[in-house]
């Protein structure tokens, strides 16, 4: 078990990962990461979200990207237009997962609002 801490508390087990909030930007990112996921699930960009609940997102493992492909950030804001504003962090390599040899994006609960914000 490996636990990171940001403006949520990320405990990583196994097979799936926790993300608590630890203040009111966290809580936002999960529930807009619960949003997306509900709005963009079909199109196989995204880490599988299995619960939210109480602001509390558990989400499937998966190793961590060591770098990203720039296309596979302008397909996503493409596909996703949440995600199309300067702020946003996508080109971070940590936010990104593989699985099978293709890239899914795990850290997704910003948008523009959220990004400014502290």
């Amino acid at each position: 078990m490996k636990i990171k801490l940001s403006t949520r508390l990320v405990i990583v087990f196994k097979k799936f990962v926790i993300k608590i909030p630890i203040d009111r930007r966290g809580y936002l990112q999960c529930k807009q990461e619960k949003y997306i996921y509900n709005k963009y699930s079909n199109c196989g960009l995204l880490g599988q979200l299995h619960w939210y609940k109480f602001g509390i997102i558990c989400m499937k493992r998966y190793e961590i990207a060591s770098n990203i492909n720039p296309k596979n950030v302008v397909a996503i804001k493409t596909i996703i237009p949440e995600f199309d504003f300067n702020n946003c962090d996508l080109f971070n390599s940590k936010n990104w997962g593989i699985e099978n040899g293709k890239f899914l994006l795990i850290d997704y609960g910003v948008n523009e609002k959220i990004s400014k914000m502290y």
